[in-house]
C-alpha cells in the first residue's frame, strides 16, 4: 500500500515539474534571439571625503552618549531618598458608621495539608488513572529499576 502511495505522489510531483519546464521552454521560444551585450563597467566616482575610522567611531560614540543622556531616567538614589521620606499611613476602613450593612470581615482559610489534597484528588478514578500514567512516564524505565526481593 505504501508503494502505491509513493508512486502516485512521485507522478504528481513529476507532472508539476515537467509542466514548469515546458512553460519555460515556450516562453524562451516566444522571445526573439537577443544577444546579451557584455556589461560596461560603470565609471568609478572618486570621493574627496576620506574619514579616519577612529574619528568615525568616536563620533558615533558621542552621538550615542548624547541620545542616552536625553532619555536617561531619574537617578535611583533620588528615587530611594524620596521613598524613604514617605511614611505609610495605616489603611482606613471603607465601612462607614452610617451604613446600614455590617462590614465584610475576611477570614483566612487554612490550606489543607498536601496529604489531604492528594487523598481528595485520588478519590476520583480519572485522577487516579492520570496519576498512574504520570508516574510511569516520570519514573525510571523498567529496565533500570532495581528489583526488591
Amino acid at each position: 500500500m505504501k508503494g502505491v502511495t509513493l508512486i502516485i505522489i512521485l507522478s504528481v510531483v513529476w507532472s508539476v515539474i515537467s509542466s514548469i519546464i515546458e512553460k519555460k521552454k515556450a516562453a524562451a521560444a516566444k522571445q526573439p534571439n537577443v544577444k546579451v551585450k557584455p556589461q560596461q563597467k560603470s565609471p568609478e566616482v572618486s570621493t574627496e571625503w576620506k574619514a579616519n575610522p577612529v574619528q568615525v567611531k568616536v563620533e558615533s560614540l558621542r552621538r550615542r552618549k548624547r541620545a542616552t543622556q536625553v532619555t536617561k531616567p531619574a537617578e535611583p538614589e533620588l528615587i530611594q531618598s524620596k521613598q524613604k521620606k514617605r511614611r505609610r499611613q495605616p489603611i482606613e476602613p471603607l465601612h462607614d458608621a452610617s451604613c446600614p450593612l455590617p462590614p465584610k470581615v475576611s477570614t483566612v482559610q487554612k490550606a489543607e495539608s498536601p496529604s489531604k489534597q492528594l487523598a481528595l484528588m485520588l478519590r476520583n478514578n480519572r485522577n487516579l488513572r492520570t496519576a498512574i500514567v504520570l508516574s510511569e512516564i516520570l519514573s525510571k524505565p523498567v529496565s533500570l529499576r532495581t528489583s526488591r526481593i
